[in-house]
């Protein structure tokens, strides 16, 4: 696979803390950015030429979907041995996890759930992609709760009019025209497991039971299910539109969003045609060579020059604020003995907490001290009747004499976690405790002092922004960092 020949080792650009879960042809890594500390999600896949078709699919949809409801692609790694999908990581679990924990959705918590869903389908189907394992499995949630569609490795590109027979893992989410091995629009499938999808959030069980598959693919091909009592009449009805049985009689994803149980979504996608200057002036104080940072993005390479710049401004698109302190030299930050990160539903611990303009508070990135100097990190602190479904109804050598600051603007709200989250966790890297000692002794105690003072100067100049986003923006990305007067 030649698409994208970046053979550079993994482990240079990023910390690859545990599994966190398994999507399809691949498992799901949880990772740190090393130059910025941003958590990131890698799914790792084995490079077999069986599955070349699969994988080139899965990465030219990645690259195709950008909307704030479908995790992003930062950038892609291929090695002889494996290949390596780096994507944002949605904090939040998935939608699986919150049914099994918390029990089945309220139906006006369904509803903006299910119309972010639609809104996400609705752009992959706009660009004749189809998704073809919906699950609750794959639908993930951010820092924010917005939900986050994930895993498409069976994802494929696909014409008006052309039928597909590739038959898909998901067997209970599969449409009856799949069951009986036949010839199937991928957009009709898509809606139908949306049906079995929604069925399963708001109910708590599956429409489909049975104690043998047999019994359960002969409800599939029938449409027969019951709807329990307490579903309102008109999610029962839209229940019945998405598990039609004839596939010529589903409704489209634009029919969905009319019904009047759907919640209106509003669709905020963001333009990928201008550049964010702040993200290249932050690039650019890191040392990056600005003309190859603006070839790469021309030509989508999803590299490491590429994925260096997503991976930055997805960041300030969440409203996080995030800081970086260059020093003369470009490096890597090496976070030496590293404390077990546990991943906690619905969030991450580790993870900079949510901010707020009255609220300026900030920390330093845990990192170990060392001899050499590093780079600073800074972020942001019963039943009714069966029914049948027919009813109608890269780093470049570039120094710089001084420290500087750079921020990024605050931006829009923002792989991720799969079904099961692995409750495991990496232990700490065996470190030398005489580090911060051979930092403080007397003869690198001004090399220390210098350290503390450039800081407090990027902490001071923080400080002393206000709160009107207007008028920081100059002051942000001026290279120059004034002095500090102390006081007492």
């Amino acid at each position: 696979m030649d698409c994208h020949p970046n053979t550079k080792s993994l482990n240079s650009q990023y910390m690859v803390l545990f599994p966190i879960g398994h999507g399809a042809f691949g498992s799901v890594q949880l990772a740190y950015h090393r130059l910025t500390g941003i958590p990131v999600a890698i799914k790792v896949i084995e490079n077999l030429e069986e599955d070349l078709r699969f994988i080139v699919s899965e990465m030219m949809a990645l690259e195709r979907l950008h909307h704030p409801n479908i995790i992003r692609l930062f950038q892609v790694l291929v090695t002889p041995e494996q290949i390596y999908f780096i994507t944002e990581f949605a904090p939040g679990g998935d939608l699986f996890q919150r049914v099994t924990e918390e029990g089945r959705l309220q139906e006006e918590e369904g509803q903006k759930i299910f119309g972010q869903i639609l809104s996400a389908i609705k752009y992959c189907h706009d660009l004749d992609i189809v998704h073809r394992d919906l699950k609750p499995e794959n639908i993930l949630f951010d820092e924010e709760g917005n939900v986050k569609l994930a895993d498409l490795g069976l994802a494929t590109s696909c014409r008006p009019g052309t039928l597909l027979h590739q038959q898909c893992v998901t067997k209970s989410f599969n449409a009856p025209e799949q069951v009986l091995g036949l010839g199937y629009d991928g957009k009709k499938t898509d809606v139908w497991s949306l049906g079995v999808l929604l069925y399963l959030v708001t109910t708590g069980n599956h429409p489909f039971q049975g104690d043998t598959m047999e019994e359960i693919e002969w409800k599939i091909i029938t449409g027969t299910y019951d709807i329990p009592a307490h579903v309102s009449g008109q999610l029962e009805n839209l229940i019945h539109q998405m598990l039609t049985v004839a596939p010529e009689r589903k409704p489209s994803i634009e029919d969905l969003q009319q019904d009047p149980w759907v919640m209106k979504w509003k669709e905020n996608i963001p333009s990928e045609t201008l550049l964010d200057p702040k993200v290249l002036d932050t690039l650019s104080d890191l040392g990056f060579n600005m003309n190859d940072v603006l070839e790469s993005l021309q030509k989508n390479r999803y590299d490491e020059l590429m994925g260096t710049y997503l991976i930055i401004r997805e960041q300030a698109r969440k409203w996080l604020p995030f800081e970086i302190c260059c020093n003369t030299s470009v490096k890597s930050v090496d976070f030496g003995a590293v404390p077990p990160v546990s991943l906690v539903y619905p969030s991450v611990s580790g993870l900079p907490p949510k901010w707020r303009s009255s609220e300026p508070t900030f920390g330093l990135l845990h990192t170990q001290p060392s001899h050499q100097p590093l780079p600073v990190v800074l972020v942001a602190p019963g039943q009714k009747v069966a029914r049948s479904a027919s009813m109608p109804v890269h780093y470049p050598q570039k120094q710089s004499p001084t420290w500087s600051c750079a921020t990024l603007s605050r931006g829009e709200t923002s792989l991720s976690v799969c079904s099961s989250i692995s409750e495991e966790e990496t232990p700490p890297s065996s470190g030398n405790d005489s580090d911060m000692e051979n930092a403080l002794n007397p003869q690198n105690i001004g090399c220390f002092q210098r350290l503390c003072k450039r800081i407090r100067a990027c902490f001071s100049r923080l400080c002393c922004f206000s709160g009107d986003r207007k008028t920081q923006v100059q002051p942000m990305f001026n290279n120059k960092v004034a002095p500090v007067k102390e006081t007492g």
